[in-house]
C-alpha cells in the first residue's frame, strides 16, 4: 500500500483532489428505527465512511489540519493519544503519506498496544516513532520530543491529542456547511447528537450551526468519558480557537455524561448488546467506545425527553475500537 513510504508528488496531487471532491459529497443516510424510538426515522451523518484516513471524525479534522500543517512549513509532527486512539491512528497514517516524521506519545501499556489489533496494527503499520507514558507524563514527552526534532533540523508540529486545535475546529465549521448542502432541500434539523470527547467536534458543529443560520438546532453531546463541567469547559476551550467570545454560546452547550457506561474505553453487557442488537436492525455499525454510547443515549434522550422533530445522529466513527 502506497501510504507506507514516501508518496510520489503525482499520487499526493491526486489525493488532494479526490478530498477535495469528497469533502463537497457528505454522505447523509435516513435510517428507520423502529421499535428503538419513539421517532420512526432519523438522519445519519456518516463520517464513519470518510474516505481517507480510514474515517471518522479524526480523519475529517485531519484534512485541514494538514494545510496547517503545510502552511507552517512543518515536517514533523508530535501528538498524543490512547494505545486504541483513532487521532493516533489518522496522524500517524496521515505522516506516512505527507513523507513527514511522526512522534506518537502514547498512555497505556505498551505490551497491550503490541498484542491488539484495530488502530494500534494501523499505527504499527507505519513507521511511526512511539513512547509509551503515563498519563501525567503526556506534556513533558511531547515537549522532549519537539527538542528532538528540532535538534535534528525538523521544524516540528505540536499537535494536542484528538485534533483539538483551531484547523481541527474549523473543520467542523465547514462541515456543518457541507451537511447543510446535502440534505433534502427545505430541510431543518432540529436535534443533532453526536459522541463528545475533547470537545472540538462539538464546538465545530455548534459554531457551524450558527454560521449556517440554524439558530433552532440543539447539539448534544453525549460524553464517552469527562464528567458535564469538565466537558462544558473542553468545548469552551474549543470554541475560543475560533476567535470569538465562547461565553455566548454557553447558554446552548449540552453536554450530557451519563450515560458513561463506567468511563472512557469502558462497556457494559447492556452496551455490547445494544450494538448488536442497532446492527441486526439497521445495519448501523457503532462501537462501545464512542458512537455506541452516543447513539443510546441520543434515544434515551428521545425518550425521557419526548423530543419531537427532525433529529441527526453526527456518526464520528469508531470501528477499529470495536475490532481491537
Amino acid at each position: 500500500m502506497f501510504w507506507l513510504s514516501p508518496a510520489r508528488p503525482y499520487q499526493i496531487l491526486m489525493i488532494l483532489e479526490r478530498i477535495k471532491w469528497e469533502r463537497a459529497h457528505m454522505r447523509i443516510d435516513s435510517v428507520h428505527l423502529g421499535a428503538f424510538s419513539i421517532l420512526d426515522d432519523i438522519f445519519i451523518a456518516r463520517d464513519d465512511m470518510f474516505p481517507l484516513f480510514m474515517g471518522g471524525n479524526k480523519a475529517r479534522k485531519m484534512v485541514h489540519i494538514i494545510s496547517d500543517i503545510e502552511q507552517k512549513h512543518c515536517d514533523a509532527v508530535v501528538t498524543t493519544g490512547g494505545i486504541q486512539s483513532n487521532h493516533c491512528r489518522v496522524v500517524a497514517l496521515a505522516s506516512a503519506l505527507k513523507n513527514w516524521k511522526c512522534k506518537l506519545v502514547l498512555h497505556g501499556s505498551k505490551e497491550k498496544f503490541l498484542a491488539e489489533k484495530g488502530n494500534a496494527l494501523l499505527m504499527r503499520m507505519t513507521d511511526a516513532q512511539l513512547e509509551f507514558v503515563e498519563g501525567n507524563e503526556i506534556g513533558p514527552a511531547m515537549e522532549r520530543s519537539m527538542e528532538e526534532f528540532k535538534l535534528q533540523g525538523l521544524n516540528p508540529y505540536y499537535l494536542y491529542g484528538g485534533g483539538h486545535n483551531k484547523a481541527g475546529v474549523r473543520a467542523y465549521v465547514e462541515a456543518v456547511d457541507e451537511l447543510k448542502k446535502a440534505l433534502p432541500s427545505g430541510t431543518d434539523i432540529d436535534h443533532i447528537f453526536l459522541a463528545s470527547g475533547t470537545g472540538s467536534t462539538q464546538a465545530g458543529i455548534l459554531a457551524g450551526c450558527r454560521q449556517a443560520d440554524w439558530h433552532g438546532t440543539k447539539v448534544h453531546g453525549i460524553s464517552i468519558g469527562r464528567e458535564k463541567k469538565r466537558g462544558i469547559e473542553a468545548v469552551l476551550e474549543a470554541l475560543a480557537f475560533l476567535d470569538t467570545d465562547p461565553d455566548k454560546y454557553l447558554a446552548d452547550i449540552d453536554f450530557m455524561d451519563n450515560f458513561l457506561f463506567g468511563g472512557y474505553g469502558k462497556a457494559s453487557p447492556q452496551l455490547q448488546d445494544f450494538v448488536t442488537r442497532v446492527a441486526e436492525e439497521t445495519g448501523v455499525i457503532l462501537d462501545t467506545t464512542y458512537s455506541g454510547k452516543a447513539f443510546f443515549g441520543m434515544l434515551e434522550t428521545i425518550k425521557r425527553k419526548r423530543l419531537t422533530g427532525q433529529v441527526l445522529f453526527w456518526h464520528t466513527g469508531g470501528i477499529f475500537n470495536l475490532m481491537a
